[in-house]
This record gives structure tokens, C-alpha cells and sequence, in this order.
């Protein structure tokens, strides 16, 4: 037997901690003398302390190690996993939320180095003319995941698409339909451009909707070059813009992949080019996109 000293050398874990997992009944020594109250472990106990070690540093409560660790044989491979799969979804989401935030705050130091000086994008404004398109939309829940519901959103219209036998167009675009800076609950369009026929002959598809995008007199439109995961500051920009010459948008921002279809395998992140959009109106004019 090991007193909690060698115990705790050959753990690495604190001898406070060995008595907190004792009191927690995580870890109970083989044997407690009753006069001297002394904690003695045993060799096969390392196992037990090495599997709570894992498991904390996973990100898991003590709590939920107590009810993983309860069963004598502990936890089944299938129970594991699924704790495991659990916990990798929540990291992946805090990672997210931190990747957003770090995006932001670069952004927004952009724009304050930037003050006073010319805007790194040219900016246009144009007319764009209707547009006849395949659409599915959906509410993403957070814009930290607006990468992975804009990927299986397109990848939904391109199904349908196939599955009914249309050729799609270019471009794709993403549309943002929201009247207000919103980080939840973001109304997303996934759209492909498609034959003008197909608005006044519907193919029968429940998964896919076929309309018309309207066309606008004044769109203010900008080119991006890079991954979409680097593209808030070109947005900023492009409402700073509008917003300086005493416009408001009157639609939705759009996102036109000119570069093809955004998430194919063989396109590189480098490589994809991006044309924001927005439809604008002068300030007091109302000329809504429905």
C-alpha cells in the first residue's frame, strides 16, 4: 500500500485533491487507519485516479464523473462515448463563439485604425436586375454557426435540384434576411439561380421553393477575396458606406459566390470570391424588398 504522499507523487495529483475526491467518494483509499486516520491506496487504484484525470481535464463536473464512475465496472464504451460526443459538441460550440468574438474585435479595430482614411474596398452602386432562383431558408439558431448551416442549406437546394432534374446557374448566394444587428435566431436563405421557366412551371419538391429575387435600382456592392470565416470586416464596411452616404438598406445582404459553389471540395479557402450586396434606398424612401 502507498501512503497519500507516494499516492500523490505517483498520480501527480495534490494530496488536497485526494482527500476532496475521498469526501466526494470519487476516489475512497483502500484503507484509513483508525487511530491515525491515514489514507492508504493500493497500485490498482491508479487506474481508477488516472480515469477521473481524463476525464476532468475533458472539461467533465466532478459530478458527472461521479454518476460516469458509479457502476462497479464503470462506465460502458457506448456511455462513454456518448458523454464524449456531448462534451466535443459543446467545446466546439465555445470555440466558435470565441473564434466570433475575436473576429469582431479585429474587425472593429479595423475600423478605428482606419478612421479618416480611404476604405480598403472599391465600392459601387448598381442596378441588379431580377433574378429567377431554387431557395431553401431556415432560422440558424447563432451566427457562430452560419458556416456549417449555409454549407448544408446549399448543399439542400443543389439536392433537390438534381433530384428533380434542373440544371442550376450561377451564381449561389446566401441571403441574411433580418431588419436588425442580430446574433440569434438569423433568417438564412441558401439560393442557386435557376431558368426563369421554372417560376411559371413548379416542379412538385418539398424540399426546395423556387421564386423570384427581386431586382433593385441601387445596390451598393463590394468584392471580396478569402475565406468567409475573415469576411466581417468587408461587411462592416459595406454599412459603413451606405450608412456615410445617407442610404438604408431595403433588403437583404447578399452573399454571391462568383467563384462557384462555396464549399466544393476542390476550391480552396484562399480562392473564393465573394460580391456583397445590398439593396439601398436614399434616407426617407421606402422601398422595402417583400
Amino acid at each position: 500500500m502507498f501512503q497519500i504522499g507516494e499516492f500523490s507523487k505517483l498520480g501527480q495529483v495534490s494530496t488536497r485533491m485526494l482527500r476532496h475526491y475521498d469526501k466526494l467518494g470519487l476516489l475512497v483509499p483502500s484503507h484509513t487507519d483508525e487511530w491515525t486516520s491515514y489514507r492508504y491506496y493500493t497500485l490498482d487504484q491508479l487506474a481508477r485516479l488516472h480515469r477521473i484525470i481524463a476525464l476532468k481535464e475533458l472539461g467533465f463536473s466532478l459530478q458527472e464523473i461521479g454518476d460516469l464512475l458509479q457502476k462497479a465496472d464503470g462506465p460502458s464504451v457506448a456511455e462513454l462515448r456518448g458523454m464524449l460526443l456531448l462534451k466535443q459538441a459543446e467545446v466546439r460550440q465555445a470555440l466558435a463563439e470565441s473564434r466570433w468574438q475575436l473576429q469582431q474585435i479585429e474587425a472593429r479595430l479595423s475600423r478605428l485604425e482606419a478612421e479618416g482614411q480611404p476604405l480598403p474596398y472599391e465600392i459601387v452602386v448598381k442596378p441588379v436586375g431580377a433574378t429567377a432562383v431554387a431557395t431553401v431558408r431556415t432560422t440558424v439558431p447563432s451566427v457562430h454557426e452560419m458556416g456549417y448551416y449555409c454549407e448544408r442549406l446549399t448543399g439542400q437546394v443543389y439536392a433537390g435540384l438534381k433530384q428533380v432534374g434542373i440544371r442550376p446557374l450561377p451564381p449561389e448566394l446566401i441571403l441574411y434576411h433580418t431588419d436588425e444587428y442580430k446574433e440569434e435566431a438569423v433568417e438564412v436563405e441558401a439560393a442557386v439561380a435557376v431558368h426563369p421557366k421554372y417560376l411559371t412551371h413548379l416542379p412538385i419538391d418539398e424540399k426546395i421553393g423556387f421564386r423570384e429575387l427581386p431586382g433593385h435600382n441601387l445596390v451598393a456592392s463590394l468584392i471580396y477575396e478569402g475565406p468567409f470565416s475573415d469576411m466581417i470586416p468587408a461587411v462592416l464596411a459595406l454599412l459603413s458606406w451606405v450608412g456615410q452616404h445617407r442610404h438604408v438598406p431595403v433588403g437583404p445582404l447578399r452573399e454571391l459566390h462568383l467563384s462557384g459553389p462555396a464549399h466544393a471540395a476542390h476550391v480552396a479557402d484562399t480562392d473564393l470570391v465573394t460580391e456583397l450586396q445590398i439593396p439601398i434606398a436614399p434616407i426617407g424612401l421606402n422601398n422595402d424588398e417583400k
